[in-house]
Order: structure tokens, then C-alpha cells, then sequence
């Protein structure tokens, strides 16, 4: 009686064959997650909004008091739950006016009292609010997190399996694998701080100016202004002779040096040869020779 011989023992697949059916588990199972946490997280994005909102305010001050008002609006924030980005406060100059610059976070519940710092001694010229609704990406990157990580937690678990053996190759394209997916995940979480920073508090940009004084021209006369816009006409051509006169001045002389110097060395050579050519005409005889 003849036994058949038992079929030998299937080898252990290869790595890149393992990770491709540890994808195809996991990937059904990422997509049903996604499919109804996308679903669910859609609906929860209805109900809870994320929304990135930044305000431009122009504020104007007098100025002797600017260089305060912006200080004291930095105090507030830093008293507050708010922060400042950047800061710029430039004094006055013979040749420019004060200006200050205010970058900050704040809470949203934080931005009144934040701007009651400014006092009644400054003027808002111009408040420009913008919104941004970042629900549906917020919800993204979170589940793109969270199925990123359920793939990375399988092929952990691929490397913790003691009863099978695998090669070196094998491991090296599992760790592979593993790395490309936690790279994905820490980007992934980046992206979600960056837009948890600019969800969770709003951004206030104010530039700060001096008050400008209206200087009154009294009383409205044509011929006045005739004359002044003549006037000034009249310096503009000026200066723009001025200035087109000091351009050019070291190219007329460099072309005087070069044209002027070999003309006037012809001249000279022609002279000469004229002169050269010239009859000698006989000296008439004097009254004595003659005698």
C-alpha cells in the first residue's frame, strides 16, 4: 500500500506580498470607517463648526499718544488668552510720521476686551472681517489620522508574530511600510495643529496712524491755484533739466575729449599744408639798391 506523500508547507509569503494583504484587510475596513465616520463626521461638522476669522482694523490716534495705545493694546493681550505674532512700532522722524503694527491671536470670547484697550481717545477708520468656514477639513484630516494610524497598528502587529517566520527582507520592507505610514500620520498632524491654530483663536492684525490735520486753505481762489500749478509746472521742468544736465554732462565731455582733440589736430596739419603751398612772392627792390 503506497501513502501519499504530505504536500510540503506553503513558504511564508513575501513582505511586499504581506503589507499588499495587510492593506487589502485594512483598506475595506479604513473605507467603511471613513465612509460612515465621513457621514457622521459631516453631520458633526453641521453641528460644531470650525471657522477661521481674522479682522483688519486701521486705528488712528494722536500723535503723542501712539506710541502708548500700542503698548497698552500689547499688555491687554498678553493679560488675555491671546498672544502676539509680530510687533512694530516706528517713532516719529523729520522725515516720517509714527507708525505701529499689531499682529495677535486671541479667543473669540477675548476679543472685546481686547479691543476696549484701544480707549476712547483712538478712532477705528476701517474694521475688515473675513471668514473662513474649515469644517469639512478639519473633519478630513481627522479621519485621514485615524485610519493612518488603524493601518500603522496592523503592521506593528504583522512584526509582533512570533509563529511565523520571516526573512530579513521581509522585516526591512514591513519597517519600510511602517515608516512611510507614520510619516503620513505626523504630516497629517501638522495640518491639524495648523488649522487647530487658526480655528480655535482669531487673528487681529491693527495698524496704528496719527491723526491727520485738515489744514484749511481759506478762500477759494482761481487764479491763485492758476498760478501755483504754474509755479510748480514751472519747478518740475526745472529740476528735470537739472537733473538731465548732470546725466549727460561726463558723456558731452568724454565725447569732447574724444571728437574735439583729433578735429582740432586736423585743422592744424591742414593749416600747416595750405601754408606750405603757398607762392613766395618776390620782395620789391629798396630805393638804395636802385641808387
Amino acid at each position: 500500500m503506497v501513502h501519499a506523500a504530505p504536500a510540503p508547507a506553503a513558504a511564508p509569503p513575501p513582505a511586499r506580498a504581506m503589507a499588499k494583504m495587510a492593506s487589502m484587510e485594512t483598506a475595506p475596513a479604513a473605507f467603511d470607517v471613513a465612509a460612515a465616520g465621513g457621514g457622521q463626521g459631516r453631520a458633526a461638522a453641521a453641528d460644531q463648526r470650525f471657522l477661521a476669522i481674522s479682522h483688519r482694523m486701521q486705528v488712528e490716534a494722536p500723535a503723542a499718544d501712539l506710541a502708548d495705545l500700542w503698548a497698552a493694546v500689547k499688555s491687554r493681550c498678553e493679560a488675555l488668552d491671546c498672544y502676539v505674532e509680530t510687533s512694530d512700532l516706528r517713532r516719529e522722524t523729520p522725515q516720517s510720521s509714527a507708525e505701529a503694527f499689531l499682529t495677535m491671536r486671541v479667543a473669540p470670547r477675548d476679543f472685546g476686551p481686547l479691543t476696549d484697550a484701544l480707549g476712547a481717545g483712538a478712532r477705528v477708520l476701517n474694521h475688515q472681517t473675513t471668514t473662513e468656514d474649515k469644517s469639512f477639513e478639519v473633519v478630513d484630516v481627522e479621519a485621514q489620522i485615524k485610519n493612518r494610524s488603524e493601518y500603522r497598528d496592523s503592521l506593528r502587529a504583522l512584526l509582533l508574530e512570533k509563529n511565523v517566520k520571516r526573512t530579513l527582507q521581509d522585516l526591512m520592507a514591513i519597517r519600510d511600510m511602517l515608516s512611510q505610514v507614520q510619516a503620513e500620520i505626523d504630516a497629517a498632524s501638522s495640518h491639524r495643529a495648523l488649522l487647530e491654530r487658526d480655528t480655535a483663536k482669531q487673528l487681529v492684525q491693527m495698524r496704528f496712524q496719527p491723526t491727520r490735520a485738515m489744514v484749511s486753505s481759506g478762500s477759494y481762489s482761481p487764479w491763485q491755484q492758476t498760478w501755483q500749478r504754474s509755479w510748480d509746472g514751472l519747478t518740475r521742468s526745472v529740476q528735470a533739466l537739472i537733473l538731465t544736465t548732470a546725466q549727460w554732462l561726463p558723456w558731452l565731455l568724454a565725447l569732447a575729449l574724444v571728437v574735439l582733440l583729433p578735429l582740432r589736430m586736423l585743422i592744424k596739419r591742414w593749416l600747416r599744408r595750405s601754408t606750405a603751398r603757398a607762392p613766395i612772392e618776390p620782395k620789391p627792390a629798396s630805393q638804395d639798391s636802385q641808387g
